[in-house]
């Protein structure tokens, strides 16, 4: 609980205090992607399979919405403010796999410390995961970029 609390405001102040590529609207609407797809992954992978969880198994609690609404979106915003997006593609990838790894080594600590849980998971899984989620939440941002488009010359 302690983590996600300190997750929550360093996360969010981080946010407060980046360099803003992204308009508000925009930060919207990919953080609501972003908790959705968390949302649904996690439906099946924590609540069907039992892979992992959140504090504890098999439980519903309060404490998973402060990850959910608290973290997530932080997350998001983070990457998507950061993310190179006029440089090579080697600059791309490299950062896609930087934030990746601190993914999973943010995962470990949460392992650690209880906030998170494995039952038949592991951070080799998380690593080959995360770079495909990072690539959901900047495929959903083009998407997003692209309607925008569409409705300028409509």
């Amino acid at each position: 609980m302690l983590l996600m609390i300190i997750s929550i405001l360093i996360f969010n102040s981080i946010v407060y205090f980046i360099p803003k590529r992204l308009l508000k609207v925009d930060m919207y609407t990919t953080s609501l992607f972003a908790i959705g797809l968390h949302l649904l992954v996690d439906m099946f992978l924590d609540v069907k399979y039992g892979l992992y969880g959140y504090f504890e198994p098999k439980v519903v609690n309060w404490e998973m919405l402060g990850v959910t609404f608290g973290i997530y979106p932080a997350v998001n915003i983070m990457f998507l403010n950061l993310y190179p997006i006029h440089q090579t593609l080697l600059k791309k990838g490299m950062y896609i796999v930087i934030c990746s790894a601190l993914a999973v080594f943010y995962e470990w600590i949460a392992v650690k410390t209880d906030l998170f849980y494995h039952s038949d998971w592991n951070l080799l899984y998380s690593a080959l995961v995360y770079p495909l989620l990072y690539l959901s939440l900047l495929g959903n941002y083009y998407f997003i970029m692209n309607l925008k488009n569409i409705a300028e010359k409509e």
